[in-house]
Order: C-alpha cells, then sequence, then structure tokens
C-alpha cells in the first residue's frame, strides 16, 4: 500500500459536498490522487461560501504537512 506522503501537494483536491440536514448540510473533503474516500473531512458548515473557506485553508495545511 502507498503513502499519503509519498504523493505531490498537487494530488490533494478539495471538494465541497452538501451530505448534511439543514440547518449545516455543507462539508469540506479533501482528496488523493487514486482514493475514492477522503482522507479528511469537516464538521459541517451552515453556507457553501463558509465550507469553501475553511476547506481552502484546511488544504494548504494539509498540503505543507499530509503526514499530520
Amino acid at each position: 500500500m502507498e503513502k499519503a506522503s509519498s504523493f505531490n501537494p498537487s494530488d490533494y483536491t478539495l471538494a465541497i459536498k452538501s451530505k448534511g440536514r439543514p440547518p449545516r448540510p455543507w462539508r469540506w473533503e479533501i482528496y488523493v490522487a487514486c482514493k475514492s474516500k477522503p482522507v479528511q473531512q469537516s464538521e459541517f458548515f451552515e453556507t457553501m461560501s463558509e465550507a469553501t473557506r475553511a476547506g481552502k485553508a484546511a488544504l494548504e495545511k494539509f498540503r505543507a504537512n499530509p503526514a499530520a
């Protein structure tokens, strides 16, 4: 099995999804290339823009230190 740390930082992507129930249906998920399950996901947010903002920050942090 290949370790996530062997991936290039650009192999990680952010997805914003509506998976919860109102009033907080939005969450972000970080995926790595060739994997169908997220390597990290958030709690739920009220709006898509809140989830996007938090997800972008989390992705940058994750790309800087994927082993954490």
